[in-house]
């Protein structure tokens, strides 16, 4: 009888309190909705239990030919999520056919140079920016070279300018001639 009079008890004082804040149709109301609340998820959580605990019987067949089915489709979905991946990673001119890509043609600076063309001793800082690879500043290195130290006397001697090296002079040695 204790554990009845402290229940009684406890469900008095929570009336109380309750009737401080809320009407009783309004209590009525919330204890309506936090059973329904309540009786949901003791629904979803019972079913969810019970078909765990109890599944369904299937044929054999049945099941073999749906794992089947999906094999293919994850197979079909790899296949083709990775063809994709292809096709949007690659950049833009090597998804053109072959035959358009040889068509279109890179200029460079070596496009409108005939073969020794540019005098190495006599040319102006224009005239050597026109050689690939060459820049402003490059351009102002060579004549600096060539007010210091003279006239080159080969071809060879521009490899002593700074920023030149062996593969730099190879590239260039075609356009370049003394006087």
């Amino acid at each position: 009888m204790p554990l009845r009079r402290r229940a009684t008890d406890l469900l008095e004082r929570a009336d109380k309190i309750a009737e401080q804040f809320y009407t009783p149709r309004e209590l009525r109301a919330l204890f309506l909705f936090l059973l329904l609340g309540v009786s949901v998820l003791l629904f979803r959580f019972g079913r969810q239990i019970y078909f765990n605990a109890f599944p369904e019987r299937r044929d054999t067949r049945e099941i073999v030919e749906r794992k089947q089915q999906d094999s293919l489709f994850f197979a079909l979905s790899k296949l083709a999520n990775k063809k994709d991946s292809l096709f949007f990673s690659l950049p833009e001119d090597s998804l053109l056919p072959p035959s358009v890509r040889t068509r279109e043609q890179h200029h460079s600076k070596a496009d409108g140079l005939r073969l020794g063309s540019i005098s190495l001793n006599h040319g102006s800082k224009e005239d050597l920016i026109r050689l690939p690879g060459v820049g402003p500043v490059t351009a102002e290195r060579i004549i600096a070279y060539r007010s210091e130290r003279g006239r080159f006397r080969s071809l060879d001697e521009l490899k002593n300018v700074y920023g030149f090296g062996s593969s730099r002079y190879e590239g260039l040695k075609r356009f370049l001639r003394l006087e």
